[in-house]
């Protein structure tokens, strides 16, 4: 009775082993929103990582948790976040690319967790703007990595996504025209 119960489990790691193998290497997953604000104000508040707190999902979940560094240059290319925490783990996310208006990029590391690459884009819509994020992450050879992306990372990046564009549509929405 044990081995038959050993096999069973021994067949299960295998099969969850090859599904893994089965499955992509690169994570990506992009979230979109239109912002009743023109394309500069909402550009403002993505461009700027001092401003990410007011509508970050992860500064929300690890509030008070959380300890967060800035770089000399808190906004456009070369700019710096970093954060520490017990639950939140340990990270640096670095603005890469920022052309006004149009797009924020930025290489997030997660140190022993790995790296990724991060985007904000921004298409003007008449006085309103379309801002659409999102990410792509590198799973690697590891099965185990790669289950764990389908089933718990990218549906956590779509909560953090839609509660980021929200807070930012929200903020964005309530600045007078013409304040950044």
């Amino acid at each position: 009775m044990i081995k038959k119960i050993l096999m069973i489990i021994a067949a299960l790691i295998f099969v969850l082993v090859i599904v893994g193998f089965m499955l992509p290497r690169k994570m990506t997953v992009t979230h979109s929103l239109v912002i009743a604000a023109p394309d500069s104000v909402v550009f403002y508040e993505v461009n700027n990582l001092d401003h990410h707190p007011a509508w970050s999902y992860w500064d929300s979940l690890y509030k008070g948790t959380m300890k967060v560094t800035y770089g000399e240059i808190k906004s456009g290319v070369g700019a710096v976040y970093k954060w520490e925490g017990k639950e939140s783990g340990s990270g640096k996310m670095t603005i890469t690319e920022s052309i006004p208006y149009k797009t924020v990029k930025m290489d997030l590391d997660f140190m022993e967790q790995g790296t990724a690459k991060t985007w904000y884009t921004f298409e003007a819509q008449g006085s309103s703007t379309k801002v659409t994020t999102g990410i792509e992450a590198d799973m690697g050879t590891n099965p185990i990595m790669r289950i764990l992306a389908v089933l718990w990372m990218k549906p956590e990046m779509m909560k953090a996504f839609d509660y980021n564009l929200n807070h930012l549509k929200k903020i964005a929405e309530g600045k007078k025209p013409g304040i950044e």
